[in-house]
C-alpha cells in the first residue's frame, strides 16, 4: 500500500485496494478496523516518499520560498515517514493496539 501512495492519493488507494483485499482479509478472521487502519497508515507513508510523494509537492508549493528545494522537503519528511513505518510494523505485529478504541 505504501508503494501506491507514491502514485495515488489516499482516497484512491482505498477505493482500489479495499475491494481487492477485503475478500482475503474476511476469511482470515482479521478485524476489519485493523485492516482499515493499516491501509490508511500505509497509504499515508507513500504520500511522503519519493518519487511522487504528493504531500511533499504540496508542501513545496505552499512554502513559496526559492531557498527551500523539493529535495529539502523530501529529506525533512523522511524522519516522519520512518516513524510512520515503525508504527505500521507495530500495528501489524500487535493488532490489539489498533483495536483498543473498541474497548
Amino acid at each position: 500500500m505504501s508503494f501506491l501512495g507514491t502514485l495515488l492519493d489516499t482516497a484512491s488507494i482505498i477505493l482500489v485496494m479495499v475491494p481487492l483485499f477485503l475478500p482475503l482479509v474476511e476469511p482470515m478472521g482479521l478485524p476489519l478496523i485493523w485492516f482499515g487502519i493499516v491501509t490508511v497508515v500505509g497509504a499515508e507513508i507513500g504520500l511522503l516518499t519519493p518519487p511522487f510523494g504528493i504531500s511533499c509537492f504540496v508542501i513545496k508549493a505552499t512554502l513559496n520560498n526559492d531557498r527551500i528545494s523539493l529535495k529539502d522537503v523530501f529529506l525533512d519528511a523522511f524522519p516522519f515517514a520512518f516513524i510512520m513505518l515503525v508504527v505500521l510494523v507495530i500495528l501489524i505485529r500487535f493488532p490489539s493496539l489498533s483495536l483498543a478504541i473498541l474497548n
